[in-house]
């Protein structure tokens, strides 16, 4: 009897290798929600910046031009503080807040610089010219043209912070925007060279000028005897204070350099293999 022949194997099928992609996972809820507060945290505070920045040029141009059309009505610059004494402590006082802008991140800028610039410009409006009426008319001229008077005074430091501060609030409200005009980013680079040393040369000049009515009056000041047997002598703070500016002002000035060198230098050109 014949057997029936071994049934032939079935043939394995062809294996062949897929490449899985799982599909993009999603971020845990809590890892998105904490994106989405940071973006809206970035969105208001580039918001407040570009305000801040904005009402800055609106107060210091305002200052510069009062402080302008003032003394070009007079011939000179005794009636020049009184004109824009309400704006000028508003837009300088508000510099404060940079430096907690630094402090906190919400700014780039160094903490350190920062601080000096806004406490030497705050002595200066509320240490000296606020609280010595006799700093405000004070002038020392320079030179004389078309029959007008120039030289240190409230005149030459509005035009010193009036002309930088327009500037330096206009570089940093378009580069929020993403774009600074060069004309812009030039003059924040290069009109310093003249600005700061006869900016500085004029707080000098003033705080000079108002010394002896600080010491005559003692006002700011906090002599002994007194229930907290401590004393405070501001006449002798604003001696030191100022006498910050002989290693501050080298300092500054070469840090503007610096930063002016590698703004405003061209590019380098790669070499060619």
């Amino acid at each position: 009897r014949a057997t029936p022949a071994a049934a032939a194997p079935h043939p394995a099928p062809l294996s062949t290798t897929h490449t899985h992609t799982p599909p993009p996972t999603k971020p845990p809820p809590l890892q998105q929600s904490n994106h989405t507060h940071q973006k809206k945290m970035g969105s208001l505070s580039k918001l407040y910046l570009l305000t801040y920045n904005a009402v800055l040029i609106t107060g210091w141009a305002t200052v510069l031009y009062l402080a302008g059309t003032t003394f070009a009505a007079d011939g000179h610059g005794r009636n020049v503080y009184a004109k824009v004494e309400l704006p000028l402590l508003v837009a300088q006082t508000a510099a404060v807040l940079e430096v907690l802008h630094a402090i906190t991140g919400i700014a780039r800028s160094p903490v350190l610089v920062t601080a000096m610039q806004v406490s030497s410009r705050l002595m200066v409006v509320w240490g000296v010219l606020y609280v010595a009426p006799p700093s405000r008319t004070a002038a020392l001229p320079l030179f004389t043209a078309a029959g007008v008077e120039y030289g240190l005074g409230v005149p030459s430091l509005l035009f010193c912070w009036g002309v930088t501060e327009v500037v330096r609030y206009s570089f940093y409200f378009f580069k929020l925007l993403g774009a600074v005009p060069y004309v812009i980013t030039w003059m924040r680079y290069t009109f310093f060279i003249v600005l700061y040393p006869l900016g500085v040369s004029s707080e000098l000049f003033l705080a000079y000028s108002g010394f002896p009515t600080l010491v005559k009056t003692g006002v700011l000041s906090y002599p002994l005897p007194n229930p907290y047997n401590v004393g405070l002598h501001f006449p002798s703070i604003v001696v030191m204070f100022f006498m910050g500016y002989v290693p501050g002002f080298p300092m500054l000035f070469q840090y503007m350099l610096t930063q002016r060198k590698s703004v405003l230098a061209p590019p380098k050109k790669a070499k060619k293999a």
